[in-house]
């Protein structure tokens, strides 16, 4: 991390400035434009009674295992002038995703691009992604359980795995999916609600369904010892 930020200061001079990833006060975290940008060393967990906002503007750079666990109330508004964007502090390394689990507290994100990850979660919550990209990241997204969450008008690039549902459905308008590795993947029974067509030109498969990869196959790790082993990343 200190690599990464003697290069920033050195990238764009000794008087240019980032900012720690601020604590929780008065149960609230807000990031500003004018304190961007930003760098999260550690993973952060925001409170079920806990409010992060963030600014138009705003860059956050995370260190290789840093995550945004996030269970309270939460408004990222970017503007399509303005988006706020998350990114790796080290280009040689991922960092951890954002996690999602925020129950009857309804998030709201706007105009987002989330780059280099390694998973991103949404988990029994219920919100909106409006205009959000995931571009390279290992996971894009992975819903599960969230049956009021919508993506609108988003954006799946350059990802390994675009967008995963492992349990339940998950609705979609005007969200291209498109040069992937795999582009939309349905674990055994789940399904989604959007035009297929927006689903195309991903490098191994635009649709894949678990229940097909396992016809006519033997045993499998199940999907509990994966979740177990990638939530050490």
């Amino acid at each position: 991390m200190k690599r990464f930020l003697l290069a920033f200061l050195c990238l764009f001079g000794a008087t240019f400035a980032v900012t720690p990833f601020p604590a929780i006060k008065h149960h609230k975290v807000v990031l500003t434009e004018v304190s961007s940008p930003y760098v999260l060393e550690t993973s952060f967990v925001l409170g079920m009674d806990d409010t992060l906002q963030i600014e138009p503007g705003v860059e956050v750079f995370f260190s290789g295992y840093a995550k945004l666990y996030l269970r309270g109330t939460v408004r990222i508004e970017g503007t399509v002038q303005k988006p706020v964007a998350f990114m790796n502090a080290d280009s040689s390394e991922s960092w951890n995703g954002l996690y999602f689990s925020t129950g009857e507290n309804y998030f709201y994100v706007k105009n987002l691009r989330v780059e280099n990850s390694f998973r991103n979660t949404v988990i029994r919550s219920q919100g909106l992604f409006e205009n959000v990209k995931f571009v390279n990241n290992y996971y894009g997204l992975w819903v599960e359980n969230s049956p009021n969450f919508d993506l609108v008008g988003c954006e799946f690039k350059r990802n390994r795995f675009a967008l995963s549902v492992g349990v339940g459905s998950v609705r979609f308008r005007n969200t291209k999916i498109h040069e992937n590795v795999f582009g939309l993947y349905l674990y055994k029974g789940t399904s989604f609600d959007g035009e297929a067509k927006s689903i195309s030109n991903n490098l191994e498969a635009d649709v894949r369904k678990e229940s097909d990869d396992l016809a006519g196959k033997g045993r499998k790790v199940s999907r509990s010892v994966w979740q177990r082993i990638e939530s050490g990343f």
